[in-house]
């Protein structure tokens, strides 16, 4: 986690380092124009696209949240929901998707229900 003095370039500039690379090879891994890793890495860009962050934060082996947090990028608050995270985590084709979103709801409903089951059995009333 960068400290409270840290900008994006520094913290981008060390990482690049650490891991051995140079600004070219950042910018070939990472399919980012090898002046807009260059203007990063020296605070020179005032608006960063969060892909190319991300991209780059795969690359330098960093947290892609720290990057977003030192470019003045808002981070999400909200989960993404199970339907994106299986497509995007194990790319799965839609009827896969629906097969275990109606798997998910069969085990809440489930637990919803034993779950209840044991509130009511202890309210006292026995």
């Amino acid at each position: 986690m960068p400290d409270n003095d840290m900008t994006l370039g520094r913290y981008l500039e060390s990482a690049r380092k650490e891991a051995g690379l140079s600004l070219r090879q950042v910018s070939e891994l990472a399919d980012v124009q090898l002046t807009i890793v260059a203007r990063l890495m020296s605070d020179k860009m005032q608006s960063p696209k969060p892909a190319q962050l991300i991209r780059i934060a795969q690359v330098l082996e960093v947290s892609a949240s720290d990057l977003f947090l030192l470019a003045g990028i808002p981070m999400p608050t909200d989960l993404p929901t199970v339907e994106a995270l299986l497509r995007a985590e194990y790319d799965l084709p839609e009827e896969a998707v629906s097969e275990a979103r109606q798997q998910i709801e069969a085990i809440v409903a489930r637990y919803k229900a034993s779950s209840s089951k044991r509130k009511g059995g202890n309210n006292g009333t026995n």
